[in-house]
């Protein structure tokens, strides 16, 4: 069976807040680019083509260590700040390193 051309990663349930119990929040990882997803009613999605994103940190706080939730930050050329961040990931270090083999391979295209 293929692997599929793109991979959803949601934040870990227990540290989202109260208020986004009834939004969405995903990072669609695909090998052109990354979309996060905000909202339930009023939709928003930023989408950073592969090819730009220069940076990719994980990290992660003392809560986060006992219950395996960690932070993600994408940077792309041209900016000092996190082009997308996305807070309390279940499967961060997945997604990094998704983002980080797409990278790879639209380099050596």
């Amino acid at each position: 069976m293929a692997e599929p051309q793109s991979k959803r990663f949601k934040p870990h349930f227990l540290f989202a807040p109260l208020a986004n119990l009834f939004s969405t929040r995903v990072l669609e990882v695909s090998p052109n680019r990354i979309v996060y997803i905000t909202g339930l009613f009023d939709k928003d999605e930023r989408t950073v083509p592969i090819s730009k994103i220069t940076d990719v940190t994980v990290s992660q706080g003392l809560l986060g260590a006992i219950f395996g939730a960690r932070n993600v930050s994408i940077q792309t050329s041209g900016t000092d700040q996190a082009e997308v961040l996305v807070k309390n990931m279940g499967r961060a270090r997945e997604a990094r390193d998704l983002i980080l083999k797409y990278i790879a391979e639209s380099e050596k295209k």
